[in-house]
C-alpha cells in the first residue's frame, strides 16, 4: 500500500482491537451479570411490565452490537451506510441505555 493508506490500517487494526478486547468482553460481562440476576430468586418479578422493557432493549443493543461489527467488515470491503444513516443509528444506544434505566428505576 501507499503512505496514504497507512492511516486507514492503523484505524482498521485499532477497530479490530477495540471490538475483540473492548466491547466484546464487556457484553460478555454484562450478559453473565444480567443473567446472574435473572437467577437470584426476588430480584425480577416478571408479571411486571419492566423486566419486558428491559430485556427488549437489552436485546436491541446486543442486536446494535452485532449491526456495528458487521458494519466494521463492510466498510473494510469497501461498502457501507450513508453517513446520515451512522449519524441516525448513532442515536440508538442512547435511546436504548434510557429505556434501559427507566425500566430499572421506574418499575412499572
Amino acid at each position: 500500500g501507499s503512505a496514504g493508506d497507512e492511516p486507514a490500517a492503523t484505524l482498521a487494526m485499532m477497530e479490530e482491537k477495540l471490538l475483540r478486547l473492548i466491547m466484546n468482553p464487556a457484553m460478555i460481562a454484562t450478559w453473565i451479570a444480567g443473567l446472574a440476576l435473572v437467577a437470584t430468586p426476588g430480584i425480577v418479578d416478571w408479571t411486571m411490565l419492566w423486566p419486558w422493557t428491559k430485556a427488549a432493549a437489552v436485546l436491541a443493543m446486543t442486536w446494535f452490537h452485532m449491526w456495528l461489527a458487521g458494519q466494521r467488515r463492510a466498510l473494510l470491503a469497501g461498502h457501507g451506510c450513508s453517513g446520515r444513516r451512522y449519524r441516525v443509528m448513532n442515536e440508538l444506544p442512547t435511546l436504548l441505555m434510557i429505556v434501559i434505566v427507566l425500566s430499572v428505576i421506574v418499575k412499572w
